[in-house]
């Protein structure tokens, strides 16, 4: 993921130090931890995911944007760019404020409000960055190592499994799972089963934030 900002101290590649994955590091000994690693940049801000800025730098993007907009009439629907302008006169950004629809007819005019943009405040949260992007982490935990996976809410087991390997998703017959807020129930994988806590799901599960997931699968 990609991060544009005008934050010269967070300029870089920065590790989200999931405390849940600290947890996980420890209940399993794992001899590496790997957490969730984010680029923020101040370049190219139409290739990056995210933006995140102070508010008082909103304005400059709205107007940036309304400039485009004007230079689209004729090129696109006017009801959806009367939509958009107003939307920007009224010191809004896009993202939110349009439709599945109406956002796929602009994705290619690199609208910077399209974009979720988050608010720098004195310290910057990565809670306040995921949640505009709604994105959840998933976990894998062994002995080896204890690692961390972004994903967009909503997303199913076997797509999770193709983050970790394409092999686990080719060939994913089931997967085990329980959540870390459960971490503090068990003491091993064998006590979490008996107590009900690791369950076996199907393709069609849907990963929930804090799921730490083992991938059964055949070549």
């Amino acid at each position: 993921m990609k991060i544009f900002t005008f934050q010269d101290s967070l300029l870089g590649k920065k590790e989200y130090k999931d405390i849940r994955l600290e947890k996980l590091r420890e209940k399993f000994k794992s001899a590496k931890v790997s957490f969730y690693r984010a680029e923020f940049t101040n370049e190219d801000i139409f290739s990056c995911d995210c933006v995140l800025i102070r508010k008082d730098k909103l304005l400059d993007l709205i107007i940036e944007d309304m400039e485009k907009i004007e230079s689209l009439w004729g090129r696109v629907e006017e009801k959806i760019l009367k939509k958009v302008y107003q939307t920007l006169e009224e010191g809004k950004p896009l993202a939110g404020n349009l439709t599945e629809e109406e956002i796929n007819q602009l994705k290619n005019y690199n609208l910077v409000t399209l974009k979720p943009i988050v608010f720098f405040k004195e310290k910057f949260l990565w809670e306040d960055i995921f949640k505009a992007m709604h994105l959840i982490f998933f976990f894998t935990a062994n002995k080896n190592e204890a690692r961390a996976y972004c994903v967009r809410e909503g997303t199913d087991i076997v797509s999770c499994a193709a983050k970790i390997h394409t092999d686990l998703a080719k060939g994913f017959i089931r997967a085990e799972v329980f959540n870390c807020q459960d971490l503090d129930k068990f003491s091993n994988i064998e006590e979490a089963r008996s107590k009900g806590l690791l369950k076996t799901v199907g393709k069609d599960y849907i990963v929930n934030d804090g799921d730490v997931i083992n991938i059964k699968f055949k070549v």
